[in-house]
């Protein structure tokens, strides 16, 4: 399965950091936008891999949507 994720990057010649929206725990910095990206990418994987770790043999993820107001 295939995910998209926002990356919102700061900074400048002298370093970036940048984190991910939709899963606030991840927070990556580097020295080129190329190795934030790259270290974000591996932090998503490595945060999903530890979410199934934790999970019970007999548990199952679904994703919903819920609106709320704006």
């Amino acid at each position: 399965m295939t995910r998209k994720y926002s990356l919102l990057i700061e900074g400048d010649e002298s370093g970036y950091s940048a984190h991910v929206p939709e899963l606030p725990a991840i927070l990556v910095t580097g020295k080129s936008i190329e190795e934030v990206t790259n270290r974000a990418t591996e932090a998503i994987q490595l945060y999903w891999e530890s979410m199934q770790s934790g999970m019970s043999p007999t548990a199952f993820r679904k994703e919903i949507e819920v609106e709320l107001p704006a």
